[in-house]
């Protein structure tokens, strides 16, 4: 998995976690943090090289960095 995928993976768990937030304060905080990975993908992105033809098997086959709780 490229950085700027795991990121957005990142981002995408701590919206579910704001979305089960008890409070709005800390849906904000979850919200601000989320907001914070995906300004870091589109970084990462923006300085990744492009994907090379034979990369794309290896990114399906790779494993998440992250176990997000359900």
């Amino acid at each position: 998995m490229r950085d700027s995928e795991r990121y957005l993976a990142q981002a995408e768990t701590v919206m579910r976690m704001a979305a089960r937030a008890d409070s709005p304060a800390e849906r904000e905080v979850y919200l601000n943090i989320a907001e914070g990975w995906r300004r870091l993908a589109a970084e990462v992105l923006r300085n990744e090289p492009p994907l090379e033809p034979g990369d794309y098997g290896r990114l399906e086959r790779e494993a998440r960095s992250f176990s997000p709780r359900s």
